[in-house]
């Protein structure tokens, strides 16, 4: 990413049921749905620009859905689209 920072929403910072890292990447994302109103980033993308693992994405995307705070859906290629809510 080239913006040199991300803006968290209060309503994430201070929400209590998910995790830093979820806050973080909520950011990232946030930021990547900018342009188009989605980000379609994998997770392995996602994982390099925090230091995580894939795997870990995977977790906090989980997080931030269940929250209700991103929502994800398939294009007809099975490529990923996640929005923010």
């Amino acid at each position: 990413m080239n913006n040199k920072y991300c803006k968290i929403p209060n309503l994430v910072k201070n929400n209590k049921h998910i995790c830093s890292n979820a806050k973080l990447l909520y950011g990232d994302i946030l930021l990547l749905c900018h342009k188009a109103g989605y980000c379609y980033a994998t997770n392995k993308f996602l994982a390099n620009n925090l230091c995580l693992t894939p795997r870990t994405i995977t977790r906090l995307i989980k997080e931030l859905k269940e929250e209700n705070l991103i929502s994800i859906s398939y294009t007809e290629d099975n490529i990923r689209r996640i929005y923010v809510v």
